[in-house]
């Protein structure tokens, strides 16, 4: 929540949608990602979508909203749908940490880290 406003702070999500398999997988990450986003009090303005290997098409689109709102939180299904080449996947990240300035949910970072919580509980 914006502690000046009491809206919700606005947050933008990423998938890379590689094949079919991951078409129908996408479904259930949005989803993921919009309850994650409510959990939190975040606003899922809107979802991009990269369909093509190697494009950054959709990335790009992404850089240019958070600049424009000001939003920043990102959040993705896990760090490889930023990049499965990790030196790639690094300059990504840091393009939206220090080029705009925005935090990086990874939704199975918080999952596994739930999960280590529950086992010791």
């Amino acid at each position: 929540m914006n502690s000046l406003t009491d809206e919700p702070c606005m947050a933008y999500g990423y998938l890379r949608v590689l094949s079919d398999a991951a078409e129908r997988a996408a479904y259930a990450q949005e989803r993921d990602m919009k309850r994650f986003a409510e959990e939190r009090g975040l606003q899922l303005v809107a979802i991009h979508h990269e369909f093509i290997c190697g494009a950054l098409d959709a990335f790009n689109e992404l850089i240019d909203a958070l600049r424009y709102t000001g939003a920043r939180d990102v959040l993705v299904p896990s760090l490889s749908h930023l990049a499965e080449n990790g030196p790639l996947r690094g300059a990504l990240l840091d393009r939206i940490e220090f080029g705009v300035e925005a935090r990086v949910h990874a939704l199975d970072e918080y999952a596994a880290s739930a999960h280590g919580r529950g086992a010791g509980a």
